[in-house]
């Protein structure tokens, strides 16, 4: 293979006359064609490394057409050196390292956890003194792989990869840029560390993410942070500080608050009012949540994912199991698109999708679809996440149930309808803020 192929392509030919057949396409074209017919699938491809970064997006595209050379992409896209390249290159559009993670994942295993193993020993091997500015861009870049990591439902490994990023700024001194980066690094951690259910290291980083925002100014990072102890808190059952802190929150949302803070604001809120049976100011909330993210982002987009997500959640604790099954569906297939079928989120809506079809068939007895959902999240969650037993178990009871029938399984459940989301218009913060304080205000009483 040589590289030099690629090189002169890229050289003569922008990405302006990609629409025409072009020496660069030929190149790109022969050359994974030769990987193509390579006997050794287990060597590197060296050249990904120093390819430029058009021609690079261009021939992990190209690899992805090809069954054959899955495992070879798999094993490429593992590399943190190539990933990072992708991941950092492509930073504002990311729809072809989307793509090539999906296909790559098709080999029965996800791309990312191998990524972050990785570049967590990548780094831990290279820890010779450098540079501060190159110290604070393997931070940045710690941050955004962590955050990534977290999105798509690996939240263990965002931790380790958050965990070796905060070991960084001791390297670093200590001026208020540095600061304003540590605080956003840790709040990061904190939200890795909830999700992955640890809770005692939660506890300990909430408390230094606390004295750390102590005389910080700005409303954006305050927001962040104080959601993100509300939402610790939530998880803890602490119910009282998760309301003190989302209206401490609320007291600094304004018309510039970012359409991300309010999105993650309102379905807190709503999780929280959906578990305290408030359930019609949770189906406003929500439904304000989905309005936002579809005409902020448009549907194929991980923000309107997190707000059908807490739809869903929704009208199962509603019993609206019906309305659920749609939007359960609309969420694997988006999910799968994002991130690929082999992550922790494809488990747990697998889980969600048979609990759904279960109590929707309860009167009919006909269970085949719900078992059938119930068993792929069951060997899905033995293949991707064998550490979780207690998660695993839990499913096995639940098909268990499912086999014997349902006279033995849960009371069946009348359905309930749910509030459209159409039928809403998006009202400004103020507004979601004045609705908020008086629910607030109500549940204080």
């Amino acid at each position: 293979m040589n590289p030099h192929i690629m090189h002169l392509g890229y050289k003569e030919h922008t990405s302006d006359q990609m629409s025409v057949p072009s020496l660069y396409q030929q190149s790109v074209k022969a050359f994974v064609k030769q990987l193509n017919h390579l006997p050794n699938h287990e060597v590197k491809i060296l050249e990904l490394q120093v390819l430029p970064m058009v021609a690079l997006k261009s021939v992990l595209k190209e690899m992805s057409c090809y069954p054959s050379l899955r495992e070879k992409l798999h094993q490429e896209l593992s590399n943190p050196v190539v990933f990072i390249r992708m991941f950092m290159g492509c930073e504002s559009d990311r729809l072809v390292l989307q793509h090539c993670l999906r296909e790559a994942s098709l080999i029965g295993k996800s791309v990312l956890p191998e990524v972050a193993r990785n570049w967590c020993k990548m780094v831990c091997e290279n820890k010779s003194k450098t540079d501060s500015s190159v110290i604070k861009n393997k931070i940045t870049e710690a941050i955004e792989l962590g955050t990534y990591l977290h999105e798509a439902g690996w939240a263990s490994q965002s931790k380790e990869v958050l965990d070796i990023a905060l070991q960084m700024f001791s390297q670093l001194t200590e001026d208020q840029h540095n600061k304003t980066l540590k605080i956003i690094c840790m709040q990061k951690l904190l939200r890795a560390e909830v999700c992955a259910v640890m809770l005692s290291e939660a506890d300990t980083t909430c408390s230094a993410l606390l004295t750390m925002i102590e005389g910080i100014t700005d409303n954006a990072i305050l927001i962040s942070v104080f959601l993100e102890v509300a939402h610790h808190h939530r998880r803890a059952e602490r119910f009282a500080d998760f309301n003190s802190w989302t209206r401490k929150a609320m007291e600094l949302m304004t018309k510039s608050t970012s359409t991300e803070l309010v999105l993650r604001f309102l379905q807190l809120e709503a999780v929280n009012l959906t578990l305290l049976k408030r359930y019609e100011p949770a189906g406003m909330l929500i439904n304000q949540a989905i309005l936002r993210a579809r005409n902020q982002y448009g549907e194929f987009h991980r923000q309107y994912a997190g707000a059908i997500y807490t739809h869903g959640l929704y009208l199962l604790k509603i019993n609206a199991f019906s309305y659920a099954i749609p939007i359960l569906l609309e969420l694997l297939d988006l999910i799968s698109k994002l991130y690929g079928s082999y992550t922790p989120h494809i488990v747990i809506i697998r889980s969600f999708l048979a609990y759904a079809y279960y109590r929707r068939s309860q009167p009919s007895g006909q269970l085949y679809i719900a078992y059938s959902h119930i068993q792929i999240a069951i060997a899905q969650a033995k293949q991707i996440m064998p550490e979780r037993q207690e998660v695993i178990n839990h499913f096995c009871k639940f098909s268990e149930m499912i086999r014997k029938g349902h006279e033995r399984g849960l009371t069946a459940a009348r359905e309930n309808s749910a509030i459209r989301v159409n039928d809403s218009k998006v009202l400004d913060v103020e507004e979601i803020k004045q609705k908020c304080f008086e629910l607030h205000d109500d549940l204080d009483v």
